[in-house]
């Protein structure tokens, strides 16, 4: 539904985004992730035609963006930027009724598409608020709403968590599922991995205008070198088991409590059964043994060639 295709837009100074090579499946929800400045908005203003590309092509739903086609994918993308105007002395049924006449949607159908889009985004109790009285959460409900206005195939959200507190990002992330749910497609852009971990199907890893690294999160782990974290419950000497494990190849780190070892490993996953064996010939009696899901923190981490300790303050308290 999205592609791009050596997508490049060069500002200098190494300023921009480079040969860009995206993939968004059709109903797919697809997380665009990468730190502040890294190109995520340059990339959605070239999608929507917003900004001109200095070379490579994009398209949507299989039709090229450019001048010749803004209309037509003004008509297909829902576009929510990260920052937006408001009137502030409109109710939010007279700013959503405002940009129905932006979308030339004719005026008997207006009153369904609002209340459609409300319901869709849980803002139908807002309807007679005034805009400049609408809590920044709020704000961002009416602004998903009003993208939503002219039924797009496709939304392009631009940090749509930002700034929200907690429940109002669990509501964000449960309106993002409903839209797939309707048949939308949606690229998702965010520096706030959590945000995105629980949602996406695929994600894209930008730093510094390049595309890292593409895929399902576990695509992306099995392309970076692997390091596999294990937790291992016992029904024996569990410090014993721990520097048996300790002793072994390819084990970074190991920590042991209650009844569980939980084992940092670098390698193959054949060499787990390895352990395994060992574990028992030196008789530890296992209960289960289970490897702990793929995190997106650490495969952005990986693919950027950074590590735990870079994390900023900011990104540690999102």
């Amino acid at each position: 539904m999205i592609q791009t295709k050596n997508l490049h837009k060069d500002f200098g100074n190494k300023r921009g985004i480079f040969n860009l090579n995206l993939s968004v499946p059709e109903g797919s929800i697809y997380g665009f992730i990468g730190p502040n400045g890294a190109g995520k908005t340059t990339t959605i203003k070239c999608l929507c035609g917003l900004l001109k590309q200095s070379s490579g092509k994009a398209y949507i739903d299989g039709l090229e963006v450019k001048p010749g086609n803004h209309q037509q994918i003004k008509k297909t993308i829902g576009y929510m930027p990260d920052t937006y105007g408001v009137y502030e002395q409109m109710t939010v049924w007279e700013y959503l009724d405002f940009f129905c006449a932006a979308f030339r949607i004719p005026p008997k159908q207006r009153k369904d598409r609002i209340e459609n889009a409300l319901k869709l985004t849980n803002g139908e109790y807002m309807i007679d608020y005034r805009m400049g009285s609408l809590s920044h959460g709020m704000s961002k409900r009416i602004a998903l709403a009003r993208t939503l206005l002219h039924d797009p195939k496709v939304l392009i959200m631009d940090e749509p968590a930002n700034g929200l507190d907690p429940y109002g990002r669990i509501e964000m992330r449960r309106m993002i599922q409903t839209l797939q749910n309707h048949g939308k497609t949606i690229l998702l852009s965010s520096h706030i991995l959590p945000e995105l971990s629980s949602v996406c199907d695929k994600v894209g890893i930008i730093e510094k205008g390049h595309l890292m690294a593409q895929g399902t999160l576990q695509d992306i782990m099995q392309d970076v070198k692997e390091q596999i974290i294990i937790s291992i419950m016992l029904d024996s000497d569990v410090e014993k088991a721990a520097e048996v494990c300790r002793s072994f190849p390819n084990v970074q780190q190991t920590t042991a409590a209650g009844n569980e070892v939980r084992v940092v490993f670098t390698g193959t996953r054949n060499k787990i059964a390895d352990l395994t064996n060992t574990l028992i010939k030196e008789g530890s009696r296992i209960l289960s043994i289970k490897e702990e899901e793929a995190d997106l923190e650490d495969a952005f981490l990986r693919v950027t060639g950074k590590n735990a300790s870079e994390k900023t303050p900011e990104a540690e308290h999102q």
